[in-house]
């Protein structure tokens, strides 16, 4: 892998990092806010298998034999946060 992917990917990560403590303090508590975290980290968890684990250059079919499984549990978080009830 070449120098400039593989900082590309550490500065994505660092971001996402940034980006997900912003968010959560920013606003603790908000589904909104959770959505977006689970986003975030639904994304990194993708680009740590393309890259960490070589997935890339691997065939489509195994590309998407991982890739459903992060979608699947990304809708099942989501859903999981909006099955609370909203406390006003």
């Amino acid at each position: 892998m070449k120098l400039v992917t593989t900082v590309g990917v550490w500065l994505y990560m660092v971001a996402a990092a940034v980006l997900e403590v912003f968010v959560s303090k920013a606003d603790p508590g908000n589904i909104n806010a959770d959505i977006v975290i689970g986003l975030v980290a639904s994304a990194s968890a993708v680009i740590t298998a393309l890259f960490s684990m070589n997935i890339r250059s691997e065939t489509t079919a195994v590309k998407y034999l991982f890739l459903i499984p992060v979608l699947l549990v990304a809708v099942l978080i989501i859903t999981l946060v909006l099955s609370f009830p909203v406390i006003s």
